[in-house]
């Protein structure tokens, strides 16, 4: 059986209750913890850090977005500019891109991987993949004496990470993990040892592939329900109460797609990105990927008709234009309420 390290999910919490992880934020031996990457996740992220007596060291592909974000947060200072900047952190955490970026940053030409004490536990919050993220672990600790760990992120409602309720998917060895926690703790709701190093992006794949393909279908819904003269948000409505409930009926596409605000914070990008490991991991496996191909490619598609840093709830434009209709356009639709499971 799968261990937890926290607690499972109880739907019966309140939002505003204090989640158990935040019994477990203090460590003795970790003082100073470097960030790297403050981006739409990275940025809400790692302000929950300071709140619990940590200092935290920062940076960004964006030398200016850095500085500003050092400047306007108490117990955060912006890292120098050289590759030995993070020489004495205690650990360090990533939100970037993908796994090559992980790697360029902490082993490329620029690397600061060399220049971290041995014995730095590196976490790498990012949707990577992960037969890269085990390939880096064992570099990382055989040439460095160097710990990585995999905590990739989801959340229950949107923009839940920005008050320190994410969900964290953990994978690495567990002396390091353990090490890390009470850091991590300070970022979530939720926390799942899932098993060792690049368990934890496994289990994100999987997470990304439901996503998707529950979108997928969501907006089937709507543009097919939309032509047989049924309300769109209303059909949302119907699903919030029943059995195909999910993340885009409840939050994402009811809030901002059919809003056409298009603001759930998670790039359109991404999701292809993310539908891509996981096809690939099936294949690898040699497992049947058709359905994980076929959502990858719809999304591949609504991609390449959408603007580069489109949001994923774009999706649902780009549904409509291939049925040839067009929804209604919603104000303050909102998301749904929590749900309470039957």
């Amino acid at each position: 059986m799968t261990e937890i390290t926290k607690w499972a999910p109880d739907f019966e919490l309140p939002p505003s209750e204090v989640s158990p992880c935040k019994s477990n934020v203090k460590s003795d031996k970790i003082k100073l913890v470097g960030y790297i990457g403050l981006g739409l996740a990275g940025g809400p992220m790692a302000e929950n850090i300071p709140k619990y007596g940590y200092q935290l060291l920062v940076s960004d592909a964006d030398r200016g977005r850095a500085k500003a974000y050092a400047d306007s947060h108490d117990g955060v200072e912006l890292a120098a500019d050289s590759v030995d900047a993070f020489k004495e952190v205690d650990c360090l955490i990533t939100m970037l891109p993908n796994g090559h970026v992980v790697k360029e940053v902490l082993l490329g030409e620029r690397g600061i991987a060399p220049h971290l004490r041995r014995g730095t536990v590196i976490v790498d919050t990012s949707s990577s993949d992960p037969f890269g993220t085990r390939e880096l672990h064992a570099l990382l600790k055989e040439k460095y004496g160097l710990q990585l760990v995999d905590a990739p992120v989801t959340q229950i409602r949107m923009r839940g990470i920005n008050d320190g309720e994410a969900t964290l998917m953990i994978g690495g060895e567990k002396e390091a993990v353990d090490e890390v926690l009470p850091v991590l703790n300070t970022m979530a709701r939720w926390t799942f040892n899932m098993g060792g190093p690049g368990s934890g992006h496994v289990c994100k794949t999987f997470n990304n592939y439901m996503t998707g393909a529950a979108i997928a279908a969501l907006n089937d819904c709507l543009v097919v329900g939309h032509k047989m003269g049924l309300d769109p948000a209303l059909i949302t409505d119907v699903m919030n109460v029943g059995t195909a409930r999910n993340y885009g009926t409840a939050h994402s596409i009811r809030a901002e797609g059919l809003t056409r605000t298009y603001g759930s914070g998670f790039g359109l990008y991404l999701i292809v990105k993310d539908l891509g490991i996981n096809r690939d991991l099936a294949e690898c496996l040699g497992l049947d990927a058709d359905l994980s191909n076929l959502v990858h490619s719809k999304f591949a598609d609504a991609l390449s008709k959408c603007k580069p840093d489109a949001d994923y709830t774009e999706s649902l434009r780009v549904w409509e234009e291939r049925a040839g209709v067009k929804l209604p356009t919603y104000e303050n639709l909102g998301e749904a309420p929590e749900w309470r499971p039957f």
